[in-house]
């Protein structure tokens, strides 16, 4: 690649608004069966750098927009600290937007969301600990599962699909309300609370077909349940804004792209639970509904020119970067932030080599949640185990306990892990 690229179209936003309220990042993690070996790990993440290019940057201040340079610092593989908060700091990292950390047999990938979305990451983080089980001596037949160095290295990998995809001929997608947000008690310090509920899935599976939804439908249908039951059918304010629950959605496989950088789309499910019976049923029927009206390509290419036209802008490209600092600060909390009320995004099943499964016993996926978002979800799968991983900034407990609880009384059997702190 060359020795520097304009970030993408998504990655712009990320700069300008990152702080210890919100860090815009997220994690992946992978349990191995024995404990990690540094020595091992250390040259795996090389050759995964050297495969995956556009991970091994630093960012950079230009006049007119921040860019990607090529980072030829060595990364810094860490122990991770038990009480840990997201936050990702360049300036103690050697420049690089995400940290490598491991304790014991898990291995903690987090990630800057202007380097790439979750499905981008998940490659890099497949590549790596392929690397590393090759640096331990295991012997692994790699089929196309991981994108190591024996596979193509494709042009497509580094393309920026958001400016790829933009059509000036459609209509920008409307504007949104502004969202119902949540109340509760923060942890001190930008501590953020994690709770890993693991779970057979083939029997959440078969719970969302009693439903006839997705696991994902399924899953945001008792989410929407759960905050009218705790929050919003309590709160004499909270039918001034709808709720919104954020889902990304993986935008490659509507547009045909294989690019490593951001392409992540969303839809946003609204209700002001003010039609029908406010039933588990409905609310599932009701995500289901959205889902299917709004993952078009037509749907998906108007989002992408809401996105894009900003950057388009004549005043816009000519800002100098500290007055485009203040535009898209403000940009993002009309058009973004205030949008929504919480995130939930499935990442689906991670596939790997069969050699390498008898390596590993789980993975987990957790978005970085905030001040404004105190709640936020995701959720991967690896062989036969779901898990559904939960960051909330919030010390309360009851809404993610509700959500559990529902899984529980629908016959799945729930194994739950959390790094709570105690707080007086």
């Amino acid at each position: 690649m060359a020795n520097w690229y304009k970030l993408d179209n998504a990655a712009k936003i990320f700069p300008f608004i990152f702080s210890k309220k919100d860090t815009n990042s997220f994690r992946l993690s992978c349990v191995f069966y024995e404990d990690i070996i540094v020595e091992n790990l250390e040259l795996a993440l090389k050759k995964a750098l050297h495969r995956f290019p556009t991970f091994c940057v630093k960012l950079r201040r230009g006049i007119f927009w921040n860019y990607f340079d090529h980072n030829n610092a060595k990364p810094l593989i860490k122990e991770e600290n038990p009480t840990f908060g997201f936050s990702i700091h360049p300036r103690k990292n050697n420049g690089y937007m995400f940290t490598l950390s491991y304790y014991q047999k898990r291995l903690i990938l987090e990630v800057f969301h202007s380097l790439s979305d979750g499905t981008g990451a998940l490659e890099f983080f497949k590549c790596i600990c392929y690397y590393y089980l090759l640096e331990c001596g295991k012997t692994i037949e790699n089929h196309g599962e991981v994108r190591s160095e024996e596979y193509e290295k494709l042009a497509s990998e580094q393309v920026d699909c958001f400016n790829w995809n933009y059509d000036k001929s459609v209509k920008p997608y409307p504007s949104e309300p502004k969202a119902y947000r949540f109340k509760g008690h923060l942890y001190p310090d930008y501590f953020t609370g994690i709770v890993h509920a693991s779970m057979p899935i083939q029997e959440i599976l078969e719970v969302a077909h009693r439903y006839n939804a997705t696991l994902t439908e399924y899953i945001s249908g008792v989410v929407l349940k759960g905050i009218y039951d705790l929050y919003f059918s309590r709160d004499h304010k909270a039918k001034k804004r709808p709720v919104a629950l954020f889902l990304p959605v993986n935008a490659r496989k509507y547009f045909d792209s294989q690019s490593m950088r951001n392409f992540v789309l969303y839809v946003r499910i609204h209700t002001s639970y003010t039609e029908g019976e406010i039933t588990l049923k409905n609310m599932v029927e009701l995500v289901k509904n959205t889902m299917k009206e709004e993952l078009t390509k037509e749907k998906l290419t108007s989002r992408i020119v809401s996105n894009v036209r900003f950057e388009k802008l004549f005043i816009v490209r000519i800002l100098p970067l500290f007055l485009k600092t203040i535009a898209m600060k403000i940009g993002y909390q009309i058009a973004g932030e205030d949008a929504n009320t919480m995130s939930f995004s499935n990442l689906g099943k991670v596939n790997l080599p069969s050699d390498m499964e008898a390596y590993i016993s789980r993975f987990e996926f957790m978005i970085a949640a905030s001040n404004a978002l105190p709640y936020n979800m995701g959720g991967i799968t690896f062989k036969d185990q779901f898990v559904l991983s939960f960051t909330t900034r919030y010390m309360e407990r009851y809404f993610i306990r509700y959500i559990v609880d529902q899984f529980v009384q629908e016959g799945v059997h729930v194994e739950v892990e959390t790094n709570d702190l105690e707080v007086e």
